[in-house]
């Protein structure tokens, strides 16, 4: 396991754990330490945007997802499912702004990409389905 995975996977735990500003270290020490184009980038923009997002932070929150996104659109597939992800991701954090129309936007977009990429009956489907209910 290579220091980026290890990282990136302590970030997780720590997030996991409610360590958020623990997480939120290991998550910035690793952007600080990887290359342009390297494909843990991502991943850490998820993990800060959560870790704003269970801070309340909602506005840091998207902005990390979005450059998350940004860098998924670029070096991913259309229809890969971590863009779904990430569009779920952003829609969750939208619906905790009280912004539905939104939420609900992202999460038809991680919808779409979903029903292509994934069997009709996998779970992220079900979720993202799920998402969508709690955005109405």
């Amino acid at each position: 396991m290579g220091s980026e995975t290890t990282l990136i996977s302590l970030g997780n735990l720590l997030l996991d754990l409610g360590e958020l500003e623990k997480a939120e270290k290991y998550y910035n020490r690793l952007l600080n330490e990887l290359t342009v184009g390297d494909p843990g980038i991502p991943g850490c923009y998820i993990g800060l945007g959560a870790v704003h997002q269970n801070k309340g932070e909602y506005d840091l929150a998207l902005m990390n997802h979005e450059k998350a996104l940004k860098i998924q659109l670029k070096a991913l597939p259309p229809d890969h499912p971590d863009i779904a992800s990430t569009y779920n991701n952003m829609g969750a954090v939208h619906q905790n702004k009280g912004e539905y129309d939104l939420a609900l936007m992202n999460h038809e977009k991680a919808l779409k990409i979903q029903l292509k990429a994934l069997p009709p009956d996998h779970p992220d489907i079900a979720s993202t389905y799920r998402n969508m209910g709690l955005a109405h």
